[in-house]
């Protein structure tokens, strides 16, 4: 992994600048969302949630399925819940770091493998959808009245989106970036979008899924933010992340009841007196 992407992930950019404290942000979104891993298995859901903004701290609630992710950057901590299955995950930024790493190793070294040919075009194409690139990327940010994109070495668009210049969300996607959702240099050109996106297109990188929503807002306001909103709901059980952590292998449980009974045995072997082993009388 390359330095500019460790440095994404250790904490806030400079210059980075928190509401004041209790005083947050919630937007309401409607969106569809397609995710993508890195076998290429498509999943896609549509859905309602609310993102709750406040300074570095966001909390993003689906309304549809329940689920719910956490980023707290002051903590360098992730926590991906679902509180109706009762489970949590929780992962360090260091973790995220570390995972990723491994994940991005082990498809360049498939890659090497198989030089030209479809499959390190394939494998090419994967990487370069988790911003991975054989060089620094060439990225503009495009910006046209109220439109603005965001474009990857001339043809690969992060961002297409509708601004609202009365509010602004710069701490959504400076925790995105924070667990690696986007490239360092995507995440400059973001933070210069000049408001709150209102509808269109982001493309982004979540654990190891690349991610693309088409969302539109359909409401967002300015109020206090409780410290409970970025929090974990009480009595969740830790369990790995789904398709990112590798889950722990299990030893078998000797049943509490398992005693020894050689009373089958006996029946058996005075009805067959001739089983291997034993002499004919």
């Amino acid at each position: 992994m390359r330095a500019a992407l460790i440095l994404a992930i250790a904490g806030l950019p400079a210059g980075f600048q928190a509401e004041p404290a209790g005083k947050g942000l919630v937007i309401e979104r409607s969106v569809r969302l397609t995710r993508t891993d890195v076998l290429n298995r498509r999943h896609e859901i549509h859905r309602k949630e609310v993102i709750r903004v406040r300074g570095a701290d966001v909390s993003v609630t689906d309304l549809t399925f329940g689920e719910r992710l956490i980023i707290r950057p002051a903590l360098k901590k992730v926590w991906k819940a679902d509180p109706l299955a009762g489970t949590c995950s929780e992962l360090s930024f260091d973790e995220v770091a570390a995972h990723r790493k491994r994940a991005l190793d082990e498809l360049r070294a498939a890659r090497a493998r198989v030089p030209g040919t479809d499959d390190e075009r394939e494998l090419t194409a994967i990487l370069e959808g988790l911003d991975e690139y054989a060089a620094e990327p060439r990225v503009e940010l495009r910006a046209s009245g109220a439109s603005r994109e965001v474009v990857v070495n001339g043809d690969r668009i992060r961002a297409a989106v509708e601004v609202d210049d009365r509010l602004k969300a710069d701490g959504y996607f400076e925790a995105l970036a924070c667990i690696g959702a986007f490239h360092p240099e995507i995440a400059g050109k973001i933070r210069h979008l000049g408001g709150l996106p209102k509808k269109g297109t982001l493309r982004y990188v979540l654990f190891l899924d690349r991610v693309a929503e088409q969302f539109e807002v359909t409401a967002a306001r300015s109020e206090e933010v409780p410290d409970a909103e970025f929090a974990l709901p009480v009595g969740l059980r830790k369990v790995p992340l789904e398709g990112f952590q590798p889950v722990p292998g299990r030893r078998p449980e000797k049943p509490g009841d398992l005693r020894r009974d050689f009373k089958e045995d006996e029946v058996e072997r005075q009805a067959n007196p001739l089983r291997a082993g034993e002499k004919k009388p």
